[in-house]
C-alpha cells in the first residue's frame, strides 16, 4: 500500500508472491518469497522534501509539541508514540499541556481534540474537556468530541446525557454523530431523544438515515413503550416513522426464511429452491420507491434505467414486461440461470500470470477491454495466453445478501413496475 513518509515523499513497494493471499495459504508456507522485492520513493523533484519529524526517543512533552505540526501523519505518529507510555505518566502531562494552549489560536479546538484522542486511548476522557469541545464553535471538533463520547460510552457515566444534548446541536454533523451514539442505547428514552432530534432540526440525508438506523437497531428496546403510548404522543411525523420501522421489520421477517434457503451454504433441493423463489415472487408489501433508491445505490454501475447508469448489463426499462416476478427473483438469486450470450463472462489469462474475468466490452486487433464489475481493464492481445467464454453471467452472485431482506422485496416491487 502506498504511504506518505515523514519526508513528504510517496513510498511504495514492488513485491509479488506466487501464493494466493488473504490466508488461503499458511504464513509459514515454504513457497513464500522472503527475499525479492523493491521499495520505491516517489518525489517531486522541483520542490525540496520535508525535514522528517521523528518520534523515537522523544519525551512525552516533546511529542505533545508535535501535535501542532502541519502534517496530520506526523500528529498521528506522535499520538501512537505517546500511547506507548503509561497512563500515569501521560495523563497529567496532557492536562498541563491543554491548560497552556493559546485559546485565541485557530487550532485551539483541534488541539483540544488531540488531547481527547490521547485520553481516549487510555479510556480516561476528561468529561469537562469533552463538554467544552462539544460546545465550541468548530463543527468538526464538536463532531469529533461527540464520536469520542459514543465510543467511550462504557467508561463515561454521563454519555447518554451528553449524546442527547449533542443530538440537538445546530451542527448537522454533530447531530449525526450523536444519533449514531444513541443507537447504542436500546431504551425508550433513547428512541425519544432520536425523535426529538429529527423533529426539532430539519434533517438532512445523513441525520435522517442515521436516525432511522438508530431506531431500527433498537426496535426491541422501544416497541413495547411505543405500543403503550409512551413515544411520539404529539408527534405525527415521529409516529409515522416508528410505524414504518415496525412494518419494515415485519416485512423483512417474512422474507428471511426463503432467503436462507436460497443463499445458505448448504445446498437445498431444486424443488425447495423453486418454492422459495415462488414464495418471494408472490409476497406483497414491497415499496417500489425505496426499491428504486436501493437499485440506484447498487445496480447502476452495470445496468441502465431512466437514462441513468451503464450498459454493462441488460437495460432495465420495461423489464417488468419481459420478466415475471418469479424470473426477477431468480435473476437476482441466481444470475447464471438464464443468461443472454452477450452478457456471458470472459476469462483471460495473461503471459504474466494475471487473470481477468468480466464482461467483454470491446476488442480490436491490439487490445481487449473487460469490465470486471468495478473498472474497465485493458489487456493487450499480445499479452493474452488463454481466453475463454464462461457459461456464467458477468453479474456477480450473492447480491441478494448485500441488501436487507426488506430491501430485496422492495427491489422486486420496483422492477415489476417498469412496464
Amino acid at each position: 500500500d502506498p504511504q506518505i513518509g515523514p519526508d513528504g515523499a510517496l513510498w511504495f513497494g514492488d513485491w509479488a508472491n506466487p501464493l494466493i493471499g488473504h490466508m488461503q495459504y499458511s504464513q509459514r508456507d515454504p513457497n513464500r518469497d522472503h527475499v525479492h522485492g523493491r521499495i520505491y520513493r516517489l518525489v517531486y523533484k522541483d520542490k525540496p522534501l520535508l525535514k522528517p519529524v521523528t518520534q523515537f526517543g522523544k519525551t512525552v512533552p516533546e511529542l505533545l509539541k508535535q501535535l501542532s505540526e502541519y502534517e496530520w501523519r506526523t500528529r498521528a505518529r506522535a499520538r501512537n508514540e505517546i500511547h506507548s507510555h503509561t497512563a500515569t505518566e501521560v495523563l497529567p502531562l496532557v492536562k498541563e499541556w491543554v491548560s497552556k494552549l493559546d485559546k485565541t489560536s485557530k487550532d485551539y479546538d483541534r488541539l483540544c481534540c488531540e488531547a481527547l484522542w490521547i485520553q481516549q486511548s487510555f479510556h480516561a476522557v476528561d468529561v469537562d474537556l469533552v463538554k467544552q469541545v462539544m460546545g465550541c464553535k468548530t463543527s468538526d471538533a464538536k463532531a469529533a468530541a461527540t464520536r469520542i463520547v459514543a465510543d467511550e460510552r462504557d467508561y463515561l457515566p454521563s454519555a447518554f446525557d451528553l449524546l442527547k444534548a449533542g443530538s440537538l446541536n445546530e451542527s448537522g454533523r454533530t447531530r449525526t454523530e450523536a444519533l449514531r451514539g444513541l443507537s447504542y442505547f436500546a431504551t425508550t428514552e433513547s428512541a425519544s431523544a432520536v425523535l426529538e432530534s429529527l423533529r426539532k432540526n430539519p434533517p438532512d440525508y445523513f441525520t435522517q438515515y442515521t436516525g432511522e438506523a438508530a431506531l431500527g437497531a433498537n426496535l426491541n428496546g422501544w416497541r413495547t413503550g411505543y405500543l403503550k403510548g409512551e413515544l411520539a404522543k404529539d408527534d405525527p411525523a415521529g409516529k409515522k416513522l416508528l410505524d414504518n420501522v415496525i412494518s419494515i421489520d415485519k416485512k423483512g421477517a417474512q422474507v428471511v426464511p426463503y432467503l436462507q434457503i436460497l443463499l445458505g451454504k448448504d445446498s437445498s433441493a431444486l424443488e425447495q429452491r423453486n418454492k422459495a423463489m415462488q414464495a418471494l415472487a408472490d409476497m406483497k408489501g414491497g415499496d417500489p420507491e425505496n426499491g428504486k433508491q436501493v437499485f440506484r445505490r447498487g445496480c447502476l454501475a452495470c445496468h441502465k434505467v431512466f437514462n441513468e447508469g451503464q450498459d454493462f448489463g441488460p437495460d432495465m426499462m420495461k423489464v417488468g414486461m419481459r420478466l415475471t416476478k418469479y424470473k426477477l427473483v431468480e435473476s437476482i438469486i441466481d444470475p447464471n440461470a438464464d443468461v443472454d450470450k452477450k452478457y456471458l463472462s470472459t476469462l483471460i489469462s495473461t503471459s504474466s500470470g494475471k487473470i481477468v474475468t468480466g464482461l467483454l466490452v470491446s476488442e480490436n486487433k491490439d487490445e481487449v477491454v473487460i469490465f470486471d464489475g468495478k473498472v474497465k481493464r485493458v489487456i493487450k492481445v499480445a499479452d493474452i495466453e488463454e481466453r475463454k467464454t464462461l457459461k456464467q453471467s458477468s453479474m456477480p452472485e450473492g447480491l441478494a445478501g448485500t441488501i436487507s431482506p426488506a430491501e430485496f422485496l422492495d427491489v422486486i416491487a420496483f422492477l415489476s413496475t417498469l412496464k
